[in-house]
C-alpha cells in the first residue's frame, strides 16, 4: 500500500464514522464485511483496509501506515495553500492599486476612537500587507491576551514572506511571556530591538502609519483610545525616517538575552552612586572622565529599563547578587 490517501470530502477532512471504526474492529476480529456496507466504503476510501492476495476478501491495514499517508497529503496540502496565500497579494497588487485609484480619496489623515474600532483597523490593513510591517511598541510588555493575538497576527505575516521588525522598551527582555515570542517569531525571521528612544507607531508596507494621539493639556499627552491613520506621502515617508532611526540605536534581541551582566566598571560606578556620591565624584575615584560614568549609566538604564539613577539603583538593589 504505497499510494497516497485521497481525500475527497467537502471540508477537506477525512473523517472515520462510529460505524467504520467499529467495521474495522470487526474485521480484525475476522469478522466478514458486507461489499455493500456504506462502513465499509469509507474505509477502502480511507485505505485503512486492503484485500487479501489470495481470498479476496478485505481485511485490515496498517493503521500507522495510513496515519503517515494521512500526514504526508494534508501536509502537502498545507503547503499548496499557504504558497497560493503568499501569492495572491503579489498578483492582485495591480487591481489593488487600480481600485483604490478609481475610490474617492481617502482623508490622508483620519482620527479612529475606540480600541476596538482601532485594533480591527489596523488587524484589516495587516492581512492586506504584501512587504514590510515596521512597529514600535512604547508600552512595555504588553498582556498576555494581546500578546497572544500578535502571536497569531505576527506568524501569519511572516509566513506569507513580509519583513517584521519590531522596536520595544528594554523592560520587555525580563518578561518570560514577551521572551518566548521573541524567540519563537525571531526563529521565523522577524528582527527585534529595544530602546528607550521610540514613539509609538505602525507602518504597514510604507503606505500606511498608525500612531497615537497627542492631546494638550493633559497628565499623559497619549490618548489610548485614539489613533491617528496616515496615508499621505509624504509624512508616512518622515514617520518611517524616524522609525528607522530609532531602529539604528536600538539593541537587538532575540528573547535569549534576557538578563543583564556587569562589567566591573559598571559594578563600582554603581557601588559609588549607592554610596551618595556625585558622577563627578565617582569618575574621580574610578579615575576615569565624567562623559564614561555617564555613558555606562545610559547603558545600564537601557538594558534595565530604568527611566532614571532611581529606578536603576532600585533594580541594582534587587539583581546585584545576581549580576
Amino acid at each position: 500500500m504505497t499510494s497516497r490517501v485521497k481525500l475527497d470530502v467537502d471540508d477537506g477532512r477525512l473523517l472515520l464514522t462510529s460505524a467504520s471504526k467499529d467495521l474495522y474492529l470487526r474485521l480484525l476480529d475476522g469478522q466478514p464485511a458486507s461489499a455493500d456496507n456504506a462502513a465499509l466504503q469509507l474505509l477502502i476510501q480511507s485505505q485503512l483496509v486492503e484485500r487479501h492476495p489470495d481470498t479476496g476478501e478485505w481485511e485490515p491495514a496498517d493503521v500507522d501506515m495510513v496515519i503517515h499517508q494521512w500526514q504526508a497529503t494534508l501536509q502537502t496540502m498545507a503547503g499548496q495553500f499557504l504558497a497560493e496565500a503568499q501569492l495572491v497579494p503579489a498578483q492582485l497588487r495591480e487591481l489593488s492599486d487600480a481600485y483604490r485609484r478609481s475610490r474617492p480619496k481617502i482623508a490622508p489623515v483620519e482620527y479612529v476612537t475606540g480600541t476596538q474600532a482601532i485594533n480591527e483597523r489596523i488587524a484589516a490593513a495587516v492581512r492586506g500587507a504584501s512587504e514590510e510591517l515596521l512597529s514600535a511598541q512604547a508600552s512595555g510588555p504588553r498582556p498576555a491576551h494581546v500578546l497572544a493575538a500578535s502571536y497569531v497576527q505576527d506568524m501569519a505575516a511572516l509566513e506569507r514572506g513580509l519583513v517584521l521588525r519590531t522596536i520595544y522598551l528594554p523592560s520587555v527582555r525580563g518578561d518570560e511571556p514577551t521572551a518566548r515570542w521573541a524567540r519563537t517569531v525571531t526563529e521565523r525571521g522577524a528582527e527585534i530591538r529595544t530602546s528607550r528612544h521610540l514613539s509609538r507607531m505602525i507602518i504597514i508596507d510604507r503606505r500606511l502609519a498608525v500612531t497615537s494621539v497627542l492631546t494638550r493639556g493633559e497628565p499623559d499627552p497619549v490618548a489610548v483610545d485614539r489613533a491617528v491613520f496616515i496615508t499621505d506621502e509624504t509624512v508616512v515617508q518622515l514617520l518611517v525616517a524616524a522609525w528607522e532611526r530609532d531602529w539604528a540605536r536600538a539593541q537587538p534581541w532575540d528573547g535569549v538575552d534576557a538578563g543583564v551582566t556587569l562589567t566591573q566598571l559598571q559594578r563600582d560606578i554603581l557601588e559609588g552612586i549607592g554610596r551618595g556620591l556625585e558622577q563627578e565624584d565617582v569618575a574621580a575615584e574610578l579615575h576615569v572622565s565624567r562623559r564614561t560614568v555617564a555613558n555606562r549609566l545610559s547603558e545600564l538604564r537601557e538594558a534595565t529599563g530604568s527611566r532614571n539613577i532611581a529606578q536603576l539603583m532600585y533594580w541594582y538593589g534587587l539583581h546585584c547578587d545576581q549580576v
